[in-house]
């Protein structure tokens, strides 16, 4: 992808991952041609991935030669509260996208972004690679490797797969479902007090691999400015290489603040951590598109407290509460 013929479609574009990666791509791809699109009911250019016929339409009319397709249930948190709603999302909404690319008339690149969740249980073995056979434990790994299976059998001449199994990310604009936000949420809230206080927590032992959302968008825009051609599928593992203990994300949290803010375990939410360690191993991605982490994760923390203070400054100043 490197010429003004481009035409780049972004689904869940209103998204965390989405509102990052459509300022990047007009930033870096400024002679394509881009369309945005969120939900059905959200301002702007929305679609249902569930109607068939509207997505046929919208993809026959915009002609995408790639696409990225964030749209999704996209936590194990959501997945597990509306199993049946992320079944439909996850695997017949991303059917009919392909279904729907495989009818044009020349051939489409579609980045998938499949996770880390795949592997479950496979991480009690130790650090996972893109051959080691996935024993995903949550319906949310689970829709995402019948997603992997679903393209893996569609792909061919007129559909250039590439999924990427991505790990823990995080940066501004996240919402509070996940860890980093969640711990920088309660703390921007307690600055707000006078004495301080302590932030509720669970297991603060797990490892994971978190990296900066800045080198996930990298990673997009690898795979859409590579060459096209090669295996009609291709699956790689993306993230840091760097696994750390969610006790290190909220010292490392904790450090930024000037409140005097503590930690207390909240017996709700104390749960025992079915995966210790959550580790891959990224030398395929590095080999084949050359990209590696460059974006210190600190920085990311830094920001996503920011933004949360932001978020929490503009509520109180209209007499409420800010949405997630």
């Amino acid at each position: 992808m490197t010429g003004h013929s481009d035409r780049v479609l972004v689904t869940g574009a209103s998204g965390f991952v989405g509102r990052h990666l459509i300022r990047r791509l007009t930033d870096t791809l400024p002679d394509a041609t881009l369309l945005a699109v969120g939900g059905p009911n959200e301002d702007g250019v929305g679609l249902d991935l569930l109607d068939a016929a509207a997505v046929q339409t919208l993809v026959r009319d915009f002609a995408p030669t790639a696409v990225v397709h964030l749209a999704a249930a996209s936590s194990v948190a959501q997945t597990a509260d509306a199993p049946l709603t992320a079944w439909d999302v996850n695997v017949i909404g991303l059917r009919n996208l392909a279904v729907a690319l495989l009818r044009l008339p020349s051939p489409v690149r579609l980045v998938f972004p499949s996770s880390a969740e795949v592997y479950g249980r496979a991480f009690l073995d130790g650090p996972c690679g893109e051959d080691t056979p996935p024993q995903p434990a949550s319906g949310y790994g689970r829709t995402k490797l019948a997603g992997e299976f679903l393209l893996r059998d569609l792909a061919g001449p007129g559909l250039q797969v590439v999924a990427l199994r991505l790990f823990n990310h995080t940066g501004p604009g996240q919402d509070t479902r996940f860890v980093v936000p969640g711990f920088a949420d309660q703390i921007a809230r307690l600055e707000q007090l006078p004495g301080g206080g302590a932030i509720r927590v669970g297991n603060l032992d797990a490892q994971r691999d978190f990296t900066h959302v800045a080198d996930i968008i990298d990673a997009y825009l690898a795979v859409l400015q590579a060459p096209t051609g090669g295996s009609p599928f291709a699956l790689y593992n993306v993230g840091s290489g760097a696994p750390r203990s969610i006790r290190s994300v909220l010292d490392a949290l904790l450090a930024l603040t000037s409140g005097d803010i503590t930690a207390e375990i909240d017996p709700d939410r104390l749960r025992p951590s079915e995966i210790p360690v959550a580790q891959g191993l990224f030398s395929r991605f590095a080999t084949d598109y050359g990209w590696r982490p460059t974006h210190p994760f600190e920085t990311a923390l830094a920001a996503v407290l920011d933004d949360r203070r932001a978020r929490l400054c503009w509520s109180l100043a209209q007499g409420g509460d800010e949405a997630r």
